[in-house]
């Protein structure tokens, strides 16, 4: 059953942006399937590791934006993300060592950070983006 449940309230009008929201909610639904199922480390720890790059690379893709079009809030946004990719950094490491254990919090976690960056954040990015 989803966590990370899509709709149209999420759409910040930039195709790229909102197609790399879709892929996150799926992999976010992906890794809390694998929780609830309890899947071993062989099945967590890729799809842990998948989530985090693909994170990574789609805040490349908002910081590219926000460097072309001079965001003025360039460094609070990229503090955001620097801050999810650090704890992220935290668990997997975590979890590679056997100090962590994959719980359904850590899905929620995500899909609310993920739904609270995107209405607040994102959205304002792509509001200014469109403004320029």
């Amino acid at each position: 059953m989803p966590i990370a449940i899509w709709n149209d309230n999420y759409k910040t009008g930039h195709a790229v942006v909102d197609r790399q929201h879709q892929e996150l909610f799926q992999m976010v639904n992906q890794l809390h399937d694998s929780i609830v199922a309890g899947k071993g480390k062989d099945v967590l720890q890729p799809t842990l590791e998948k989530l985090a790059r693909y994170t990574i690379q789609h805040f490349g893709t908002e910081e590219a934006l926000m460097m072309q079009t001079h965001y003025p809030l360039l460094a609070v946004h990229r503090q955001k993300h620097q801050a999810l990719a650090q704890k992220a950094k935290e668990i997997i490491e975590g979890y590679k060592s056997g100090k962590n254990v994959l719980t359904i919090t850590l899905s929620q976690f995500l899909a609310d950070w993920l739904s609270h960056h995107i209405n607040e954040d994102d959205k304002a990015l792509i509001d200014y983006l469109h403004r320029r």
